[in-house]
C-alpha cells in the first residue's frame, strides 16, 4: 500500500468517527444546527439534503473529501517528519477547519457564512477528532511491515 493509499484510507477513517461525533452533536446532543454533510451538500446542491439520497451522497462525498485532505497530510508529514504526529495531526485537523470556515465567507456562500457558536465549537471537536484519528490511523499504516513483491 503506497503513502496516496494510506493517506486516503486514514482521512476517510478519521472522517468516520469525525461524522460519529457530529450525528451525536447534531441529533442527540443537539448543540449543532448543521452537520458537515451539510456543509458538503450545499457545496454539491447549494442546499441542505432532503432526501435520504442526498444525504447519503453528501456524506459519501464529506468522507472523499477527508480522505483527500488525508492524503495531502500524508504527504506533508513525510515533508516535516512525523515525530510528535498525534500534535501534528491534531493541528492538521483545526486548520483545516479554520480554512473550511473562510471559504464560504469570502466567496459569500449562502446557509454557510454565519454559524452559531456552538455549531462551530462542535465542529472544532470533530475536526480535532479528524486530525487525531488521521494521525494515529496513517502512523500504524506506516508502520505495518510490508511484504515486497
Amino acid at each position: 500500500m503506497d503513502r496516496f493509499i494510506r493517506g486516503f484510507l486514514a482521512g476517510v477513517t478519521g472522517g468516520i468517527v469525525m461524522n460519529i461525533w457530529d450525528f451525536i452533536s447534531y441529533y442527540i446532543l443537539k448543540i449543532s444546527n448543521d452537520r458537515f454533510l451539510d456543509w458538503a451538500a450545499i457545496m454539491i446542491y447549494g442546499d441542505k439534503p432532503v432526501t435520504i439520497f442526498a444525504t447519503i451522497l453528501a456524506l459519501f462525498a464529506q468522507l472523499l473529501f477527508a480522505g483527500i485532505m488525508g492524503i495531502i497530510f500524508a504527504y506533508l508529514i513525510k515533508l516535516i517528519n512525523s515525530r510528535d504526529i498525534l500534535f501534528k495531526g491534531a493541528i492538521w485537523g483545526i486548520g483545516s477547519s479554520f480554512i473550511l470556515y473562510a471559504v464560504p465567507v469570502i466567496f459569500k456562500i449562502a446557509d454557510l457564512t454565519t454559524t452559531s457558536v456552538l455549531t462551530t465549537f462542535s465542529h472544532f471537536i470533530g475536526t480535532t477528532l479528524w486530525g487525531l484519528v488521521l494521525a494515529q490511523v496513517l502512523h500504524w499504516l506506516n508502520d505495518k511491515p510490508r511484504i515486497e513483491v
